[in-house]
């Protein structure tokens, strides 16, 4: 039996504001899509992260129908859990389950897994740091008491169930800074603990976990944080036919993403560079993607500007910056002019605290008093809901301070040697 496995959709995202750009998303969901069908897939699991925004244009809601359209002809069922952007911090009802309730895709639960054949599977929808506790520790410790006593029954026509379990959550494990649990966190019995949330693609087996594998696909395409790259995008091929105990994916690259690359260029060689790049974009079927990093002395940046601009009818977008051993004093252009309050607002504050979980932390906090009430203009906003604000973010340091002193006790001890 084989199951596909995608990740961080993300569809309705621009990246850098084009309208190409959120159209090369929704081309490159649909050939993970029509490859699944290829592949004869007995079912397509989303883990999570299915739009970019929880109040998704009208473009990304009919392409996702007309995606779960396609697979519902072809009796291949879809199973999901949400991200965190597909939640509203205002409580509606979040719009992928619009797609369940028309019976076009099936929301996971933890506590009623869907079968197949011989497989079930369970999920939980995302959960922010504040409420890992009780949103999944303590329910991931009674889902293994329950597949604990499941275990010690009889089995069914001779047969093992095997049993998927679909999380949008980072591991530590992988990344000490985005992480929010610990592999030893997550419940044993399952033989594939099918991720989302990371957009690289990560496959590790855990003897915690009896072996148990957990993987992320990794995103379908370049998301909003990450760089200008090469790197290779794709989804993952689950196979859990009956003849092996142990689960076996196959990660299958996405072709049809627009070329991005880097590129990175002595001040002197830049006129013969550029020829070269503008032959090379001559190559793809589609306007590529670039970054620029010059190096050398008494650059001009206006006159650097003048000579790139040989690059806008070739390439989709491009950026440059002028590299400098001082941060501080470096220079950065893209050709679109916009201004990614994000974006820099995460670079001012990382340079102020020096350290990325804080900068993590701030950005959760400012986006938290940002959207307490969405209803409510911020001079109505009376003293209940800045007490239950203040209460938030006690609870949210609470839960997460031992990471943060512990960041801060080996920041010292590095001081000291």
């Amino acid at each position: 039996m084989l199951i596909s496995h995608i990740s961080d959709i993300h569809l309705g995202y621009a990246q850098f504001n084009l309208q190409e750009r959120e159209e090369d998303l929704y081309e490159v969901f649909g050939e993970a899509i029509e490859k699944s069908i290829s592949e004869h897939v007995k079912a397509i699991i989303l883990a999570g992260d299915i739009f970019h925004n929880p109040k998704p244009n009208g473009a990304a809601i009919i392409r996702l129908a007309q995606e779960l359209k396609k697979l519902k002809e072809k009796s291949i069922p879809v199973f999901f859990v949400l991200g965190e952007h597909d939640i509203s911090r205002s409580n509606d009802v979040p719009l992928p389950y619009l797609f369940h309730n028309l019976g076009l895709a099936r929301r996971l639960r933890p506590d009623s897994p869907v079968q197949i054949d011989n497989l079930l599977i369970y999920g939980f929808n995302k959960e922010r740091r504040s409420n890992i506790d009780n949103g999944l520790i303590r329910p991931f410790r009674k889902l293994e008491s329950i597949l604990k006593n499941d275990i010690q029954k009889p089995k069914v026509q001779n047969h093992r169930l095997k049993k998927i379990l679909v999380l949008h959550q980072g591991l530590y494990d992988f990344n000490k800074f985005a992480g929010e649990i610990f592999s030893n966190d997550l419940p044993i019995g399952f033989d594939y603990y099918a991720m989302g949330h990371y957009h690289d693609h990560i496959e590790k087996r855990f003897t915690s976990l009896n072996d148990g594998l957990v993987a992320y696909p990794g995103s379908i395409d370049l998301g909003h944080n990450e760089a200008i790259s090469d790197v290779e995008k794709g989804f993952l091929l689950v196979d859990l036919s009956e003849v092996s105990t142990n689960v076996n994916t196959h990660w299958i690259k996405l072709e049809k993403r627009r070329h991005q690359f880097e590129c990175q260029i002595e001040y002197p060689e830049l006129d013969d560079k550029l020829r070269n790049i503008v032959q090379e974009s001559t190559r793809y079927s589609k306007k590529p993607v670039i970054d620029l990093k010059i190096s050398g002395a008494d650059i001009d940046p206006k006159i650097l500007s003048r000579q790139l601009l040989q690059l806008e009818a070739p390439f989709l977008y491009y950026n440059w910056s002028i590299l400098d051993k001082d941060p501080d004093t470096g220079f950065s252009y893209d050709n679109t002019g916009d201004f990614d309050m994000d974006k820099e607002m995460s670079s001012l504050i990382l340079k102020s605290l020096h350290s990325e979980p804080l900068t993590h932390l701030s950005l959760d906090l400012i986006s938290m008093f940002h959207n307490q009430d969405d209803t409510h203009d911020n001079k109505n906003i009376d003293k209940d809901k800045n007490n239950q604000v203040a209460n938030y973010v006690w609870k949210f340091f609470e839960n997460n301070k031992s990471i943060y002193q512990n960041l801060d006790e080996s920041k010292i001890a590095g001081k000291g040697n």
